[in-house]
Formats: structure tokens, C-alpha cells, sequence
């Protein structure tokens, strides 16, 4: 008994918390990807600890490499709200009629601090890396529709139950073989699915190729409990400007 008890209030809990405001949102949140002109910490391809820039570190992939060692794919639901608000979604079944956009990303990351000024006491994280970001903007013509995947929006589509547009970035990677291969931004449509998991696969497999070349960029961030504004002009004053006793290596 006990434990059905204790289910049934998770389940009440989550169901409160699966549509909540920006400054309630404890995960990572997708920005549009920022250089990092920082000096940044990592290991050359000769296993030598160096400094340098994530522009530097693009002429050394396995210095990128060995910058981005953890590898995820997560999605995010963002629905827009009438008054011009952004709401996120823990879950994306069931969820009633109006706009929202999913955004995938297959990333290649690491997470690091992003420290307070002096002018706030904000503390929060940064998602540095490369990758595939999917992101569709969907309008969800019905109640109780499914939109948490590629998948499911696919299906939807194919029933006339949303409509919209999706497309792609891709972040970091410099590859003729992954811009030939994607697709041109298009309508949602029943094949959506088959046709990024194949991009994907060529992503992952093209990171490694010889012929790539890797620039890590900011692509996420996360807060603490203060506004996400807070944390991305600590951001920028952290990790988007040089410092002026910044000097640059050159690696051969």
C-alpha cells in the first residue's frame, strides 16, 4: 500500500511540473551556438596539457576530441505562449492545441561553469561542443496530441493533426559529406524520422574523418534559480570575449 502510494503522488507531482516557465526549467536550455573566445584546457594529440582558443584547437582534432568526451541526444519541448512567453515540457504527450517547436541534438560536449560577476550572484552551466541539432516548429491543430519525438510528429503529420516546418544546424563540424547528405528545411512529413537518424549516423561516423574539421561552440546552457538573461550575460562576459593578457598557441 505504501508504495502505491508513493507512486501516486510522483505521478501527481509530475504531472504539475510537465509544462512550467523558463526560470522553473532545470535543464539544459538550447541557444543558438556562440564561439568561445576564452582560452580553454585541453589535451594536444602528443597527451600535452595546453591553453588555447577553440579556433586553435580546430587545427588539433584530437585536441577537440579529447575536449568533448561526453556524448548524449536530448530533446527539448518549448511551447509559445499568447502573451509571447516560453514554456517548457517535460513531456511531449498529450499536449494541447498551440505553437511549440522540438529541438534533438546529438551533441559531442562538455559541461563547464559559468561563474557570477560583481554586479549579481548568478551561478550556472555551460554546454560547449559540437554536433546535429534537429528543430521543428509545429502547430498542433488538436488536444492530446503526441509531439515528444521525431516519430511521434511524423505520425501526427501524417494524420493532419499538426502541421509545420522542420530543419537542421549543424554545429561545430565542417564537412562537405554531412552538407551534401542533409536535407533542405521542409514540411513535417511521415519519413522525418528515417531521414535525420541517417543524417545522424553520417554525423557521428564524419566527426572522426580526418578530413573534418572540429570548432566546439557554447549550445546550451543551464541555470540556477536566477533569470536565464542573468546567466547568459555572465556567459558572454565569461566565455564570448578575449582577455587582454590572452595569448594564442599555435600548434604545428
Amino acid at each position: 500500500m505504501k508504495k502505491i502510494c508513493f507512486l501516486s503522488v510522483l505521478c501527481t507531482v509530475f504531472s504539475l511540473t510537465a509544462q512550467i516557465s523558463a526560470d522553473k526549467y532545470i535543464d539544459f536550455i538550447p541557444i543558438s551556438p556562440i564561439q568561445v573566445k576564452s582560452l580553454v584546457l585541453s589535451t594536444s594529440s602528443e597527451n600535452k596539457i595546453i591553453n588555447l582558443s577553440t579556433t586553435e584547437m580546430s587545427i588539433d582534432k584530437q585536441s577537440v576530441l579529447n575536449f568533448v568526451p561526453n556524448e548524449s541526444m536530448e530533446t527539448t519541448i518549448q511551447k509559445f505562449t499568447e502573451s509571447g512567453d516560453l514554456e517548457y515540457h517535460y513531456s511531449g504527450r498529450s499536449v494541447k492545441k498551440g505553437t511549440y517547436r522540438l529541438t534533438i541534438d546529438y551533441n559531442k560536449y562538455i559541461i563547464q561553469n559559468i561563474n557570477n560577476t560583481d554586479e549579481n550572484d548568478c551561478f550556472g552551466y555551460a554546454k560547449i561542443g559540437i554536433g546535429l541539432r534537429i528543430v521543428a516548429n509545429i502547430s498542433a491543430l488538436e488536444n492530446n496530441i503526441d509531439i515528444s519525438s521525431l516519430v511521434a510528429i511524423g505520425n501526427a503529420a501524417q494524420k493532419g493533426d499538426i502541421a509545420g516546418t522542420v530543419g537542421y544546424q549543424v554545429i561545430g563540424i565542417e564537412s562537405k559529406e554531412i552538407t551534401a547528405i542533409l536535407p533542405i528545411n521542409s514540411e513535417i512529413t511521415s519519413s522525418i524520422n528515417q531521414v535525420f537518424l541517417q543524417a545522424i549516423g553520417v554525423v557521428k561516423g564524419k566527426i572522426y574523418d580526418k578530413e573534418t574539421r572540429l570548432h566546439p561552440q557554447i549550445i546550451a546552457i543551464k541555470h540556477t534559480g536566477c533569470e536565464v538573461n542573468t546567466v547568459i550575460k555572465n556567459l558572454m562576459k565569461q566565455y564570448a570575449t578575449v582577455k587582454d593578457n590572452q595569448s594564442f598557441i599555435v600548434l604545428n
